[in-house]
């Protein structure tokens, strides 16, 4: 077992980094601890076909992969896997048209006039309306600002936080389409590619497939393109986007939990520990401390294990084990 110091390293020699690659090899999956202050960008993350086509395009057309511009980093896919550490608040995926009408029509105003077209056509379209930039828009999207001012439901509330960091801009009205969700400690969201969301506050952990391609439509300053995004989000409604662990084991000194997630190259566990547990691995895992300590490792350490290692831990702890799927 290596216990990395730092990012991307591993102490193998008693102090001595080496970096974690030449131990690990390439991984399919990311993991971090990630600690929304303030929200973060609505976006989405392409399929694997929309990946290989972005990069292969942007590499015909010269633009650097520093390039801040960039969208398509990499010719992979980025499935994601955030589960709270903790109160986590966050628009994912689209709710029912028919909720989404309701709202808006309690709203009024301009809202309103959304509602109508959301009746009259699909999410799709509403979507487009709302990012398609014309004067008629721009003063609709005030007027449903306008009104939001005048509303005390969550989405209300967050339209009037948002504006008044991202004044005039249109992702801030999409939020209204978006499942606003409250996370609890042990619960999860999981994003296939194509579904629009935004991290509003929390802290979580967070696994992804191994690509930094990410594609923005507003909330933040970074560079959006509203034209790609259109392209990459899944304009479906996403019913109940919560994702809550499956018991696999318990025992007098450990429970562990899994989350399924059978389209992605990882799977999450979380292990909890009360004495001395042996923890064995199949294939290449990271194992991060999340809660407590032990003997061997401590909160905010990871642990890295080739396959068929074992690491023997003594404490009482909250471990994160993220290993590779099989499931693809």
């Amino acid at each position: 077992a290596s216990v990395p110091h730092s990012r991307g390293s591993v102490d193998e020699t008693g102090g001595q980094s080496t970096p974690l690659i030449s131990t690990s090899g390439e991984l399919p999956f990311l993991l971090k601890v990630l600690a929304a202050a303030e929200p973060l960008s609505l976006q989405a993350h392409p399929s694997l076909e929309q990946a290989k086509n972005g990069y292969a395009r942007e590499n015909r057309l010269g633009i650097p992969v520093s390039n801040s511009r960039r969208i398509y980093r990499d010719p992979f896919s980025k499935p994601e896997l955030l589960c709270a550490l903790g109160p986590f608040e966050a628009f994912c995926g689209f709710r029912e048209p028919t909720i989404s009408v309701d709202l808006l029509h309690s709203i009024g105003g301009g809202a309103s006039v959304l509602a109508r077209l959301l009746t009259d056509h699909d999410l799709d379209h509403l979507l487009h309306y709302i990012f398609s930039g014309t004067e008629e828009i721009r003063i609709l999207l005030t007027d449903v600002v306008e009104a939001c001012a005048q509303h005390d439901s969550p989405h209300a509330v967050w339209v009037t936080r948002l504006n008044t960091r991202y004044p005039n801009d249109p992702a801030v009205v999409a939020s209204l389409l978006l499942n606003h969700v409250i996370l609890s400690a042990g619960e999860a969201l999981y994003l296939d590619p194509g579904n629009l969301h935004a991290y509003l506050s929390g802290t979580g952990v967070e696994v992804m497939g191994s690509s930094d391609n990410v594609v923005r439509c507003g909330l933040t300053n970074k560079h959006v393109d509203i034209n790609e995004l259109l392209a990459t989000v899944i304009a479906r409604p996403l019913p109940d986007p919560v994702l809550r662990p499956t018991p696999v084991r318990r025992t007098d000194t450990g429970h562990l939990w899994c989350y399924e997630t059978p389209h992605a190259p990882f799977q999450l566990s979380i292990h909890q520990i009360n004495g001395t547990e042996t923890l064995r691995s199949q294939t290449r895992e990271l194992i991060l401390c999340g809660v407590g300590r032990t003997d061997r490792l401590h909160r905010g350490e990871v642990c890295y294990l080739g396959p068929d290692e074992e690491i023997t831990l003594t404490g009482k702890a909250t471990l994160f084990r993220v290993d590779e799927s099989s499931n693809q």
